[in-house]
């Protein structure tokens, strides 16, 4: 069990999820799909795969949550989830030229993930280097992620700089008025933008979050439902089958935080905390996902390049300065 869930292939990892589940279509297959694992050494691993037509990463987080809440005690209220449907997003009206579907995991086979750990101490040390005040520990880890990544692709394209921009989730629950309970499901998510960056000068780590910031303070002067900009990004994909990067005219780097929620605390099934949290492989390119997957101020990051991007990525010496790659 010790060698599947450290290892450092993310295949290797995604032997514990349903086959041909993470990131596909939910057509024709049940919205949530679970699997228990047993290994000969007698240790279990559970996966779960809910589909985006239920909710978010924070409905998933709710449902393990509750679901490891009743099954380790009896005596546990049972829970009430309060589902949004459409009270908040409404379902768009007008027909969708572009029939709603899962990705193609088959095309995937070119992007290559891997898994990097920022200790505590790294951590500390990647905010001090950053000269600006109070830096979170999202806001350092993106930014150096998105730097060394497209300084990555400038070093493919022969030392050509390629306009990108860093565009991150946001949960609604706490930035709509009035605010949402905290065990509301449903997909309740916007995104946030850096400008689009012109050359590798401007990809210096204080502006990048200074740049953040602006971006997040710019979610409360807007109104996050009727000018939510990852729905409307969504509809204008379905409507017109342009996928986001070619409407921004730019590549496009993603990044997901999933950092708040206590996944190692809150999921002990009565048999002890798990040893650590995972999610699987998708079929994504400049896509990053930060989370705990251990006790302990640790994050862990996965990141999706093409292969000549990552080849690159994965020797940059900043990033390797605050960054150690899973199995090392």
């Amino acid at each position: 069990m010790d060698k599947v869930a450290n290892h450092p292939d993310s295949n290797v990892n995604d032997s514990i999820f349903p086959r041909g589940l993470p990131w596909g279509s939910s057509m024709d297959r049940a919205l949530t799909v679970a699997q228990l694992n047993h290994f000969d050494c007698g240790g279990i691993a559970l996966s779960v795969c809910m589909s985006h037509k239920v909710g978010d990463a924070s409905s998933v987080h709710c449902f393990l949550r509750d679901w490891a809440a009743l099954t380790r005690s009896s005596n546990t209220i049972r829970p009430s989830p309060y589902f949004v449907e459409d009270s908040i997003l409404p379902s768009p009206i007008g027909p969708l030229v572009y029939p709603v579907h899962g990705l193609n995991v088959e095309t995937s086979t070119h992007y290559v993930q891997k898994r990097f750990i920022f200790s505590s101490t790294k951590l500390s040390a990647l905010k001090s280097s950053i000269e600006v005040q109070n830096v979170t520990s999202n806001e350092a880890v993106s930014a150096l992620l998105y730097k060394c990544a497209a300084s990555s692709a400038t070093v493919v394209n022969s030392g050509l700089f390629k306009r990108s921009q860093l565009v991150q989730f946001s949960d609604l629950r706490q930035i709509i008025s009035p605010r949402l309970p905290p065990n509301s499901i449903g997909n309740l998510l916007t995104v946030f933008s850096s400008p689009i960056y012109h050359n590798e000068e401007e990809l210096k780590l204080p502006k990048l979050i200074t740049d953040i910031r602006k971006s997040i303070n710019n979610l409360s002067t807007r109104n996050n439902v009727e000018e939510n900009e990852l729905a409307i990004e969504m509809l204008h994909v379905y409507r017109t089958g342009m996928e986001p990067r070619h409407k921004r005219k730019c590549d496009v780097y993603i990044s997901s935080s999933i950092c708040k929620f206590p996944l190692i605390q809150d999921l002990d099934f009565g048999f002890g905390k798990p040893i650590r949290a995972s999610i699987a492989k998708g079929p994504f390119d400049k896509n990053m996902v930060l989370m705990k997957t251990y006790d302990g101020g640790i994050i862990e990051v996965f990141i999706c390049l093409n292969e000549e991007e990552m080849c690159v990525f994965e020797h940059d010496k900043h990033l390797l300065e605050f960054a150690t790659p899973a199995g090392h």
